[in-house]
């Protein structure tokens, strides 16, 4: 088993591995792939290979083999180290694979939402419920998207969302495999602290097998030996990358991990003409070609330009169709098509999801020939590119004017030309424009690597051991500076510059006291213990200062925000663009820029409820937050622009951002010491998930069902656009003609799709909890009623839900509704004072989502009992929005979903929550919240 180990195991473990790796591992200049019947190595056998051969692999990488045989296919923890496009990917799947085999927990981190969302879908097909022979269950989490079980065999999810799951007990490292892909980030300034906290965190959990997958680094072996890893490196590409500069009407040619090159003859043209390059390169039989531009104008305009000198084309034009029928209009959708006719296409920061969709997919399938992109293209997935081009070597705007593009950034943007099994090799054509960005070009294209460097006190030593006490990895000052001393930090700084390390003491020990004097842990006899507050905040992933600075605010402005919160609305969203996310020192989210100032936003905040004091000098302040409002009620990307000045694609991103933080406001809420009602909370919920998705809450459910079945062109804007002919709910659009529908969302396809998606939204669907609450049925003996309440619909649910009830002795259940009594609700459950009126509703037509009505019915059945008796609705499997909107605003109802309820229920079954406090929680007023829920989770109890 892959566990922890002292500091002096891990300079053992790397004096150990590295140096013999270092001798057997030399870089090859060139290899035959192998096949993979021919494979070898720990855990190779028939079934693996079969398997393999079965998803089209037929033969192997460098690196793959590498792995293989170092024992990735056997449990044997690698730090996987080979330059983009060498097929790492499939070294991690074969871990996976492995694990899943043996009956081993599988989680899969990425660094990016999009790759969390299409490893998803890979898995699912080559593991899950899609595959010819499942394995197991695989599970999502990017916080922007939850799929499948929590208790899922296999999960990925996004680095920083799985240090949240952590925290709250949702993930499960004890002797997992953990895949840790493109760890290299670990050098980034602004995410490297919560990763390596996170890598930090689980080896010390002891997991059984860790594999980190990073590109070429100077030295990888630094995270093999911290990690306790044997390091598989390898400098080969499968698919060789041919570098070429060229200057003053000479090509010189080095081939990717050679030191030497050539001039190339004959391949010489004007390098101050871009167009006249990449026509070159296409007469030359070298496209795909990508661009990479510093602006997103720039991008936009080279595109258009270009796109201008080329002839309309047949797969143009079906590019062009398919960007009416699958995306909204945008400020760039007219741009987008007109090039798109053209095979040429822009990918910018600009595009919206859908725009950004299409594009890509183009790509993938080889149908654009030239593109023209910001460095937003060179993270994620990788594109079937066979040539890139840098037509700047030296930023002119922004904040790294006058600086050159720097190696990191040249080797991960040069990386994607040349896709395996797609072309023979890859190009990357650098142009510079004078003698110093000559001598800059001759340097990037050298074999060294830049060196990876542990980012850990770049950021907030403050929220790192709040993470640690929370998590339970320390419950003293000794013990965090153990959990230092085993960093990726310590281990670089400990022989180089070991007077920076009792600069760390020091540091800690006053972040520490930060902690204490702000009320996010105590110091009891030298024992630090989180508070509430500090572990919501742990939880929640904001910074300590920001949670220091909400938490404030909510106890001053508490009641004034659950008195009138509507008013509010624009306030909160102030408050969390103004919080130290953004605004930090070092923050932990970015503004982008608007495109110029405009003063309409100042205006805007000056007659505005603010909870902050408002910033006049902060123009981009006030114009994000500006666009954030308008994005939330659902106006369109392009006056969005025009009034606020900040480009649309942007928006959606720093809507994410801001949804976050609000994510985090809400976890603030439902802490007792601050005394929100868990109305307030509900309201603050409700509000991160309307920032989110740019719309009111009325057409929330709409969206989300037509982004999981992935209509067509059905995104915000045309939701907003049927909201204005009163067609808000799922209900509203099985109800609306269809013809009525193609009219206003203008295709035929498009209204087909999304009655479909609507229509097919049938069925109760499993709980994410469900195997969990299984398994503590099976302890407690109670499984088969667990079940029960699980299967049952209507009159059947009542009395299975009444049957669980009565487990515990401490209340007192009674059937009201016994045929006898109309027009009741379903139980009333009495403890001592408290009293609980329970009417259980179920749905599975279409769609599964229960309504108004049916959630308040219980108001109208009760109305003859005693007002003190709380009025709670059970819903099974879920309400839908507008019910838990009106149920945010009320203090007479409490509106819970099953899967809560069943949580709440069992936890008190398991002793772990008493009688008296599950009754207090059923029948706060509101939407029952699962933060608000004391007791062990049953999720966590399997840690």
């Amino acid at each position: 088993m892959w566990v922890q180990r002292k500091r002096s195991d891990l300079r053992r473990v790397n004096r150990r591995y590295s140096p013999v790796h270092r001798v057997s591992q030399q870089i090859l200049r060139r290899s035959e792939q192998m096949r993979v019947s021919d494979a070898q190595g720990p855990g190779v056998d028939a079934w693996l290979l079969h398997r393999l051969q079965r998803w089209g692999i037929e033969s192997l990488t460098d690196i793959q083999q590498r792995a293989i045989a170092a024992g990735a296919a056997s449990g044997e923890s690698l730090v996987v180290s080979a330059p983009t496009s060498s097929g790492k990917t499939l070294v991690g799947e074969i871990a996976v694979l492995t694990a899943l085999r043996a009956g081993v927990r599988a989680i899969y981190l990425v660094s990016h939402k999009a790759l969390a969302d299409q490893k998803y879908l890979d898995f699912v097909a080559r593991f899950g419920e899609n595959a010819v022979e499942p394995l197991g269950s695989v599970g999502l989490n990017t916080g922007d998207r939850t799929e499948g079980d929590i208790d899922a065999q296999l999960t990925v999810a996004t680095y920083e969302k799985a240090l949240g799951l952590f925290l709250s007990g949702q993930l499960r490292p004890n002797s997992a495999l953990v895949v840790a892909d493109e760890l290299q980030i670990l050098g980034e300034p602004g995410r490297g602290p919560d990763i390596e906290a996170l890598c930090g965190a689980l080896r010390q959990r002891g997991i059984r097998q860790f594999l980190a997958l990073t590109a070429t680094v100077d030295n990888p072996e630094d995270i093999a030996g911290w990690m306790a890893c044997k390091l598989v490196r390898s400098a080969h590409r499968d698919v060789p990358l041919h570098q070429e500069v060229w200057y003053g009407g000479r090509v010189h040619r080095t081939k990717f991990g050679d030191s030497t090159g050539q001039e190339i003859r004959g391949g010489a043209t004007a390098t101050n003409d871009i167009f006249a390059v990449v026509d070159h390169l296409l007469r030359l039989d070298r496209g795909p070609v990508l661009v990479f531009t510093e602006s997103r104008r720039e991008a936009v305009n080279l595109a258009n330009t270009f796109g201008q000198r080329r002839p309309r084309v047949g797969i143009g034009i079906e590019l062009a169709q398919q960007l009416d029928l699958f995306s909204e209009p945008t400020e760039s959708s007219d741009q987008l098509r007109e090039s798109a006719e053209r095979r040429v296409a822009f990918h910018t920061a600009d595009l919206s999801p859908q725009e950004r969709q299409v594009v890509e997919g183009g790509f993938t399938e080889g149908k654009f020939e030239v593109c023209f992109s910001t460095s937003t293209l060179a993270a994620g997935v990788n594109f079937p590119f066979r040539t890139i081009v840098f037509s700047k070597l030296t930023y002119r705007f922004g904040d790294r004017a006058g600086n050159h593009i720097v190696q990191s950034d040249y080797r991960n943007m040069s990386g994607r030309a040349g896709r395996l099994g797609m072309h023979p090799d890859g190009f990357s054509v650098l142009l510079p424009q004078n003698n110093v960005e000559l001598a800059h070009a001759n340097l990037l294209v050298l074999p060294e690597n830049d060196r990876l460097g542990s980012q850990l006190v770049h950021l907030s030593i403050r929220k790192t051991i709040l993470t640690l006490i929370a998590s339970g990895l320390a419950s003293s000052f000794a013990e965090v500076m153990t959990f230092f001393e085993n960093t990726l930090y310590w281990y670089q700084t400990l022989n180089r510059n070991p007077t920076k390390l009792a600069l760390l003491t020091t540091e800690s020990r006053a972040a520490a006291d930060w902690l204490a004097a702000n009320g996010l842990i105590r110091d009891e006899a030298d024992a630090l213990l989180v508070t509430p507050l500090g572990n919501a905040t742990a939880v929640s992933g904001l910074l300590p200062a920001t949670a220091v600075q909400l938490a404030a605010m909510l106890r001053t402005f508490g009641p004034r925000l659950s008195a009138s919160f509507d008013e509010w609305i624009p306030g909160l969203i102030y408050a969390a663009c103004a919080s130290e996310e953004f605004r930090a020192e070092r923050p932990s989210r970015f503004f982008p820029y608007p495109s110029q100032t405009s003063y309409e936003s100042i205006t805007f905040w000056g007659t505005k409820l603010l909870p902050v004091a408002i910033d006049r000098n902060d123009m981009k302040l006030a114009q994000c937050a500006h666009a954030i409002v308008l994005y939330s009620e659902g106006l369109a990307d392009r006056k969005i622009a025009h009034v606020a000045r900040v480009p649309g694609g942007t928006i959606h991103r720093l809507a994410l951002d801001v949804a976050w933080v609000l994510d985090g406001l809400h976890k603030l809420s439902t802490v007792p010491d601050l005394g929100c009602p868990q109305t307030l909370s509900n309201q603050i919920a409700m509000l991160a998930r309307r920032v989110r998705w740019g719309a009111p809450p009325e057409v929330l459910d709409v969206l989300r069902v037509a982004e999981r079945h992935s209509v067509p062109g059905f995104g915000r804007q045309r939701a907003m656009g049927l909201v204005a002919q009163g067609i808000e709910t799922l209900h509203d659009v099985l109800s609306t003609a269809k013809e009525k529908l193609v009219q206003l969302l203008r295709s035929e396809p498009r209204a087909q799709a999304l009655i479909d998606a609507v229509s097919s939204t049938v069925g109760l669907g499993q709980s994410r909890l469900s195997s969990a609450h299984r398994k503590s049925g099976h302890e407690l003996g109670i499984e088969h009623l667990v079940k029960a309440c699980n299967d049952a619909l209507g009159t059947e649910y009542e009395e299975a839900v009444a049957t669980l009830l009565m487990v515990e002795a401490a209340w007192v259940v009674t059937v009201l509704d016994d045929g006898r009594h109309p027009n009741v609700p379903d139980l009333l459950v009495t403890l001592g004072a408290q009293q609980v009126l329970l009417e259980c509703k179920t749905c599975t037509k279409s769609p599964p989502l229960i309504k108004k009505e049916e959630a308040w019915a219980v108001m109208q059945k009760a109305a003859d009992f005693d007002p003190i008796m709380r009025r709670v609705t059970l819903g099974k499997p879920a309400f839908d929005e507008t019910s838990k909107k009106k149920a945010a605003a009320s203090k007479d109802i409490t509106l819970i979903e099953h899967s809560l309820f069943m949580e709440g229920l069992l936890r008190v079954h398991g002793g772990s929550l008493s009688a008296a406090d599950f009754m207090a929680w059923l029948g706060s007023p509101g939407v029952a919240e699962l933060e608000r829920l004391a007791g062990t989770p049953t999720y966590a109890n399997k840690l």
